[in-house]
């Protein structure tokens, strides 16, 4: 007999619900199948239908971080190619729209493997809207300098409790990558 589709995402949903919830309290690789069908409140059985393994369920997940992040940059991104990245709303909007799954995933209990899948998801969707020519022998890397620093600047907003607000962050990161650090070093 079939499920009902609506049965089988709140099914599936509980289990990436129950991850979460055990990924705020230790490392991700830690986590086992009895954990998250205890928590999500099924058997093992029930799992397997789902995912699997545990690292099918992290795949799931992270899918759905990035998705949501995708669908924040497209409807943020301005129309036409034309405009300056860090000239638009576009920043605000994508840490506004990120929630802690993603410094779950990016942080040191999360999956080392994410970092590079998100550069390589998100860079080809702003790339026309970075002020760098892809014909500049540097390009690699200019942007993996800008990417690299942009993700770590947010994990350590994370880390500091975001202890400023989202767009006095995003006017931050905007000047160290437009500047760079010469615009907050006092001149003699």
């Amino acid at each position: 007999m079939k499920k009902q589709p609506e049965i089988t995402e709140k099914t599936r949903k509980r289990f990436v619900d129950a991850f979460w919830e055990l990924a705020k309290e230790k490392p991700i690789r830690k986590i086992a199948v009895n954990e998250l069908t205890r928590r999500a409140g099924y058997n093992r059985s029930t799992f397997y239908e789902y995912f699997t393994d545990t690292d099918d369920l992290l795949s799931y997940a992270e899918r759905d971080v990035l998705e949501e992040i995708r669908q924040t940059i497209v409807r943020t991104l301005p129309q036409d190619a034309s405009g300056n990245l860090f000239q638009t709303d576009l920043f605000p909007s994508i840490f506004a729209a990120m929630n802690e799954k993603i410094y779950i995933l990016m942080g040191p209990n999360g999956d080392p493997g994410f970092l590079p899948t998100i550069k390589a998801e998100l860079i080809p969707l702003v790339l026309p809207y970075i002020p760098i020519s892809t014909d500049d022998p540097n390009f690699d890397y200019l942007i993996g300098y800008v990417s690299s620093a942009m993700f770590g600047l947010l994990q350590l907003w994370n880390e500091q409790g975001k202890d400023i607000s989202t767009d006095d962050f995003s006017k931050m990161m905007q000047t160290l990558v437009l500047h760079g650090l010469s615009a907050y070093i006092p001149t003699v």
